[in-house]
């Protein structure tokens, strides 16, 4: 019988700051837009779930999304502290918009302008990547800011209909889930 001993190469050459938010996107894409897809189903009926799981869901993906994050700054090196620093800033950013909401819809007594939180984290990606397309002078980039732009406004027309997070998901997958596919595998935008 014969063994064989495979052995792993330790010196790989550490990802670039875009590969890191390649991946980031590539979570945030598919978290939170798997997320928005839930939230339709249910507020649709397509789902026939009880509307308090949308509250659990929201849990369950910001909860995804940490431990995702977390992974991801601690398999890399300066490159990945960076883009968590960022993402860091938008997430609190979205986080003091989510708090702002909801002391508002207290004092209104209307918890459905809760809902704006979704055309508000589309006006946070739209941005990120206008200050990415400044930062790089990538015309792409401005596209994508456009395409988040166009994705907060489609919700805010949609506003209180189950079709808002339909527009948001479709919008993350364009936005973050597609672009983060591209720039994890190495390309540039």
């Amino acid at each position: 019988m014969t063994a064989a001993a495979f052995t792993f190469d330790a010196s790989r050459p550490e990802a670039s700051v875009a590969v890191y938010a390649g991946r980031l996107l590539l979570l945030a894409g598919s978290v939170f837009g798997a997320a928005n897809l839930f939230q339709w189903g249910v507020l649709s009926g397509a789902l026939e779930l009880h509307p308090a799981f949308l509250g659990l869901s929201w849990a369950v993906a910001v909860g995804v999304f940490l431990t995702g994050l977390v992974r991801l700054r601690r398999i890399g090196g300066d490159a990945a502290r960076s883009v968590a620093g960022w993402s860091r800033i938008f997430i609190l950013a979205h986080v003091g918009v989510a708090l702002a909401l909801a002391v508002v819809s207290n004092a209104a007594g209307d918890w459905g302008l809760m809902r704006w939180n979704s055309v508000a984290g589309l006006t946070l990606y739209a941005t990120g990547w206008a200050i990415a397309a400044v930062r790089t002078e990538t015309s792409n980039m401005g596209v994508l800011f456009l395409v988040a732009l166009g994705g907060a406004a489609g919700a805010a027309i949609l506003f209180g209909t189950p079709d808002q997070y339909l527009i948001q998901a479709g919008t993350l997958a364009i936005a973050a889930l597609l672009p983060g596919l591209w720039l994890a595998f190495g390309r540039r935008l």
